[in-house]
């Protein structure tokens, strides 16, 4: 039997465990976006499992989080024995806090992308907050040089224009990385009044 279901933003996930925990349910919370699928496995109201692809356990529990539209259906049933309980260890208002948390984060740096068309630049200043960058997110900074726009970089670099502006948004929540101010538009010439 199905006690939930829906097609709904994942950043509800945080609201939709906090439910299925107070209410001391047992079953699986399944998942689907697109081609990917995952499950929650919850026991009595205790988090004990979750996978999506070759993730488990937390991975695949923040994995769920950049999920944008998801179909969302929890099924109460027993949870067999031999189901790895790797999420058991952790209370479940520590999960769910982590998973707020990561909602939090990705609503940061969906409002610290910048638009594909804009020009980022390097500013040169310390970064406000540890992060870590790969090799990789450090090219796209290197490029970032105010002179390329996000999706020229991203022709640059053979990625896509998405996949680099979410890459350069952790620079710009850092305060490493800002954007070229559009030029206004000169103003056409005047037409003369006729009267």
């Amino acid at each position: 039997m199905s006690i939930f279901s829906g097609t709904g933003r994942t950043s509800n996930l945080t609201e939709i465990l906090r439910t299925i925990v107070d209410t001391n349910q047992t079953g699986y919370l399944k998942m689907k976006e697109g081609a990917k699928e995952g499950f929650l496995a919850v026991e009595n109201g205790v988090i004990i499992n979750a996978q999506t692809g070759s993730h488990t356990a937390l991975p695949a529990l923040f994995q769920f989080v950049g999920w944008g539209d998801a179909s969302i259906e929890f099924h109460e049933r027993p949870i067999p024995a031999n189901l790895p309980r790797d999420l058991a260890v952790y209370d479940p208002e520590v999960l769910i806090t982590g998973v707020a948390f990561k909602v939090d984060e990705l609503n940061l740096l969906q409002q610290a992308m910048p638009p594909l068309d804009s020009i980022p630049y390097y500013t040169g200043r310390e970064a406000r907050t540890a992060f870590e960058a790969t090799p990789a997110d450090l090219g796209l900074l290197a490029l970032a040089d105010g002179h390329r726009s996000v999706r020229e970089i991203a022709e640059k670099v053979m990625l896509s224009p998405l996949e680099v502006a979410r890459s350069l948004a952790r620079f710009r929540l850092a305060g490493v990385l800002d954007l070229l101010k559009p030029r206004a538009a000169s103003p056409g010439p005047k037409m003369a009044a006729t009267g």
